[in-house]
């Protein structure tokens, strides 16, 4: 930390670079003119260099003064820029925040948590969507989204990182015990699977093999436009399921679903939440990003 009679000194530099003449700075900061001299012939001594060219009528910088006097403005820029994020976290989170989440992501895992939020927080105002579509912030007037996958660029919005979405492929115990376990993805087609088609072509699924990305096309015993009930058929023994592991984490936890072919996971898709850029870093959008990155982080 910089002692206070230096940090005077650089004030009473800036003061009189500004000015041109040492009285003017003095009058300024309510000192002396020998006093503001002082600091700054103190100054001078301490860096080793003249930063000044002094005359009876003016002060010019040298080339090393004005090299400082750069150096002290972006110091005091960012000094300003800290003391004024510090003083938007002071703020009490107030105001009505729109957020559009994606259907069962927003209601299994974001939207809760920003309910949560809510609680902790009387003065914030929550306005959630539910939808699939892939809404247009600025036209449609929302605060707050969060998309899955990666995202298109030129966006005109600001983006932060929540966490990724992995696949699991997962069965129940008594399907594997009748079936068998495959240990690659090509045995899939010895299987019977749940799908989430909703045409006559057949659904693939995403792996990794050695290294490369690949799609299995997939027999389907079952085909269920919901992830929900794809889940709980899978549950019940209708085949494997290829699904987010969120979806199916407390399943696999007690045991219900078992995971298959984890050696062939593919590349997990990003989780991202968006905001227009006209909100900044306001409160309540600080906030509720901040809680949802706490929450996606075990996802």
């Amino acid at each position: 930390m910089l002692p206070g009679d230096h940090l005077s000194a650089i004030r009473a530099f800036m003061q009189a670079s500004r000015s041109s003449s040492f009285s003017e700075a003095a009058e300024r900061l309510g000192l002396s003119t020998s006093t503001v001299g002082k600091a700054v012939s103190r100054l001078e001594g301490q860096l080793g260099v003249r930063l000044f060219h002094r005359s009876t009528r003016h002060l010019a910088l040298t080339e090393e003064g004005r090299v400082f006097l750069d150096g002290c403005e972006r110091a005091v820029a960012e000094l300003a820029a800290v003391e004024a994020a510090l003083a938007s976290r002071m703020e009490e989170p107030a105001g009505r925040l729109r957020v559009s989440l994606p259907e069962l992501l927003g209601r299994r895992i974001a939207g809760p948590c920003l309910i949560a939020l809510a609680a902790d927080y009387p003065k914030l105002e929550l306005d959630i969507a539910f939808t699939n579509r892939l809404v247009d912030l600025i036209e449609e007037n929302i605060d707050l989204c969060v998309r899955v996958g990666e995202l298109a660029g030129g966006s005109d919005l600001m983006v932060r990182k929540l966490g990724l979405q992995r696949l699991t492929v997962c069965g129940a115990p008594d399907y594997l015990a009748k079936h068998g376990t495959p240990s690659r993805p090509s045995e899939l087609a010895a299987h019977l699977c749940v799908t989430q088609s909703r045409g006559p072509a057949a659904e693939t699924w995403r792996f990794a093999e050695s290294g490369q990305a690949r799609h299995i096309s997939v027999r389907s015993a079952l085909s269920i436009a919901d992830h929900a009930l794809t889940a709980d058929a899978a549950c019940r023994g209708h085949g494997l399921v290829q699904l987010p592991r969120w979806i199916v984490a407390d399943e696999i936890g007690v045991g219900r679903l078992v995971p298959v072919l984890e050696a062939h996971a593919p590349a997990p898709l990003p989780i991202y939440a968006l905001w227009p850029h006209r909100l900044g870093t306001t409160p309540r959008v600080r906030l509720a990003v901040d809680a949802l990155v706490d929450r996606f982080r075990d996802l």
